[in-house]
């Protein structure tokens, strides 16, 4: 049986991973100092702006962990009986993609940082445009729900349930 809502450590999780990928979104500069040392030849550079970077993203990977581990152990409430069965589907391939992103895109910064693989750097760049449209379209839906549906959906990443 599904729990009617998330457990104060899954919402928590949620905002908590939501900021570091902003974050990371929006300070990618960071890293690039780091990563110009290693397009040219050089060895990495570990200044602050990497090193914040590189820990957000393994801050996210391990919290993600945790976050799918809660969600095996615990599940995630319904959604709305009454929901289409299309919206439904975009709910279900929505939250697996975001989830795909939050780890492949780490991941892949790491490997390219680590084996100094501009192939996988670039593919970690791309993570950016699709976790932007993944959010927009994340928060779209949850607005939708709040303003257009007023089904209460919103509540469950609010208050523990």
């Amino acid at each position: 049986m599904a729990p009617k809502g998330y457990s104060r450590s899954q919402i928590t999780l949620h905002w908590v991973i939501a900021g570091l990928i902003a974050v990371n979104l929006i300070f990618e500069d960071w890293i690039k100092a780091g990563w110009r040392a290693i397009e040219t030849g050089g060895a990495p550079v570990y200044d602050a702006g990497a090193l914040a970077h590189i820990g957000i993203g393994v801050a996210v990977l391990v919290l993600v962990a945790w976050r799918l581990g809660l969600r095996l152990m615990r599940g995630v409430p319904d959604l709305p009986a009454d929901e289409p069965a299309v919206m439904k589907l975009a709910a279900v391939l929505g939250h697996a993609a975001l989830y795909a992103l939050m780890i492949g895109v780490p991941v892949l910064g790491l490997l390219a940082w680590f084996w100094a693989s501009e192939d996988l750097a670039e593919l970690h760049e791309l993570g950016k445009p699709a976790f932007v449209i993944l959010i927009l379209g994340h928060v779209g839906a949850a607005l939708w729900h709040q303003f257009i549906r007023k089904d209460g959906l919103m509540n469950r990443m609010r208050r523990p349930g």
